[in-house]
């Protein structure tokens, strides 16, 4: 199934990567490790995961503070953000706008 990203989402993980990346190399590649493999589970089984508003679902990461928020459709997985789990808890949501 293509997987498609939100530029917002793109540039979460990028900020993301960017601090991992000055504490460790080693660590941003792990985080990278993570987030493909998670695609890869998402792609084989997309609507396993927590339902959330919007018809989103997410996929929380096991080493790292983050959850994958996407939009499993017939055709296509959209994802809208890599969200924190420190961060305000539905922030992402007004993305969904860019949706419509």
């Amino acid at each position: 199934m293509n997987i498609r990203e939100l530029a917002t989402a793109l540039s979460e993980l990028d900020e993301a990567l960017g601090y991992y990346g000055n504490v460790s190399p080693f660590f941003a590649q792990a985080l990278m490790d993570e987030i493909k493999a998670a695609k890869r589970l998402i792609a084989e089984y997309p609507r396993a995961w927590k339902l959330m508003p919007g018809r989103m679902r997410g996929f929380p990461l096991h080493r790292y503070p983050y959850t994958i928020v996407y939009r499993a459709d017939d055709d296509e997985i959209l994802i809208v953000a890599y969200a924190h789990f420190k961060r305000r808890p539905g922030y992402w949501r007004n993305r969904l706008f860019e949706l419509t």
